[in-house]
């Protein structure tokens, strides 16, 4: 069985979950996942936990996501991207670099954000696009999102009715880039909607690192393809490592907790850490916990690996 992390490069009109069933046939593993939707217009990184990998999402360091987007001006759609329907537009229209900058500058930083209606979130146990497609405009609570950076790339001086400025955001996790889309046409009074969108990368997960599905199947068939495929112990670099001795290792595998002072690491109670065993395997994921006499390291996660048969 194959284990770890596989950053795959989506290909548009695909599903998320689509990608999932490609690749559980072509690896012959039903132990497959991803951290994370991607929609189905959007291209781009999409996290694939292996085997093990996929236990391990809670972990990664996927909290800020680089995305590339197109803005198009002058009409404002149901779905807040080009697949919707015109709710109203606005042909008439003239912007200039200036004045798009200060609506951007309105949408930068720690924001409140509408979930759109057309998106997986789930209310009383259905999801909101489900809604949607039966006619349903359902109340929805607003989230706080941060967009730690936003780039317009301006090729011309102004900007008309159903023109196209290419965007790229830096933001948190869980932010709807056609809804900032959508909000930055609504701050300027003419519409806006998103045209194509690119997840350029995720936490630490690059589009550099991805591999199409058709690249997966190539490695595969050469035999290249555990060198495409991240260990954890690589994927979960943003935490100290422990490396116990023998008796520790079998002690935390069997969910026993290590001494803080047996193993130290300049961190504080509640910080996460990875303990590592041979050949630099992860074998589990322990917090750092004081209970007021002493410290120690208590398992959050222990994993177990099967070879690939």
């Amino acid at each position: 069985m194959w284990h770890g992390i596989l950053v795959i490069h989506k290909e548009r009109g695909v599903t998320s979950h689509q990608v999932v069933a490609r690749l559980r046939r072509l690896l012959g593993q039903s132990a497959i996942g991803h951290s994370g939707t991607l929609d189905p217009e959007a291209t781009g990184v999409l996290v694939i936990g292996l085997g093990e990998g996929t236990r391990s999402f809670q972990f990664l360091n996927e909290s800020e996501k680089v995305y590339k987007a197109e803005v198009i001006f002058g009409q404002a759609t149901d779905t807040q991207d080009a697949t919707g329907t015109v709710l109203w537009e606005k042909p008439e229209m003239c912007l200039t670099p200036a004045e798009i900058e200060s609506a951007v500058r309105e949408l930068t930083g720690t924001i409140d954000q509408m979930p759109p209606m057309y998106s997986a979130v789930k209310i009383q146990g259905k999801k909101l696009y489900e809604l949607a497609r039966a006619g349903m405009d359902v109340e929805r609570q607003s989230r706080k999102i941060t967009v730690y950076e936003w780039t317009s790339h301006y090729e011309q001086p102004v900007y008309g009715f159903g023109q196209r400025l290419m965007v790229t955001i830096r933001c948190s996790k869980g932010t709807y880039i056609r809804t900032l889309v959508h909000d930055l046409g609504m701050k300027l009074g003419c519409g806006a909607h998103m045209g194509s969108l690119v997840r350029l990368s995720s936490g630490d997960f690059t589009l550099e690192q991805a591999l199409t599905l058709e690249q997966v199947e190539q490695c595969l068939n050469a035999g290249t393809l555990l060198q495409k495929i991240i260990p954890l112990t690589e994927a979960l670099s943003h935490l100290k490592s422990i490396l116990p001795k023998t008796e520790d290792l079998k002690k935390i595998c069997n969910g026993g907790k290590l001494s803080f002072y047996r193993y130290p690491a300049p961190v504080e109670p509640g910080a996460l850490a990875k303990v590592v065993g041979d050949e630099n395997r992860l074998m589990a994921i322990v917090r750092l916990e004081d209970n007021g006499n002493y410290r120690f390291w208590q398992p959050m996660k222990v994993f177990r690996y099967q070879d690939k048969s």
